[in-house]
């Protein structure tokens, strides 16, 4: 689970937050732009609008997700970017092939980005955050268990 979550959440929550998932590690071609990728998309999106954020808030979560983003990407060699890149463009799971040190670090990133984006929010902003996740998962699992779904 820890690994699905650091995979989604963070584009999820880096808005507002998974995680990611592990949170998708940028390899953009100008590092230094801001975030563009992801804003105003697909569940990110969804979870921003449900969850009422002030201005403030939407500002401190988009300067966690990056700070997170860009410890994450330290962590990640450079053939892992480059496969995250290709499975970024095939829309597909990246093989990451992390070590068990990257993957203790990625935990810790997790962690800190999950403890400082709490901190932001409001407590029924979090329990609204809990239940759109568990909601998320919930429907994940029914898409897995759907027969003819190629690559999931």
């Amino acid at each position: 689970m820890n690994k699905r979550f650091a995979l989604l959440f963070p584009g999820a929550i880096a808005l507002a937050l998974s995680f990611a998932p592990m949170i998708p590690v940028s390899a953009q071609s100008n590092p230094t732009a801001p975030m563009q990728r992801g804003e105003g998309r697909g569940p990110h999106k969804k979870f921003m609008e449900q969850l009422n954020l002030t201005e403030a808030q939407k500002a401190q979560l988009k300067a966690i997700h990056e700070e997170t983003r860009a410890k994450m990407d330290a962590v990640l060699t450079a053939e892992q970017k480059a496969e995250m890149q290709r499975a970024r463009q095939e829309r597909r799971k990246p093989n990451l092939n992390l070590t068990e040190a990257q993957k203790a670090q990625m935990k810790t990133i997790r962690e800190e980005a999950k403890r400082k984006m709490d901190a932001v929010l409001t407590p029924e902003q979090r329990q609204k955050l809990e239940e759109l996740r568990q909601q998320q998962r919930q429907q994940r699992g029914q898409r897995r268990q759907q027969p003819g779904q190629a690559g999931q």
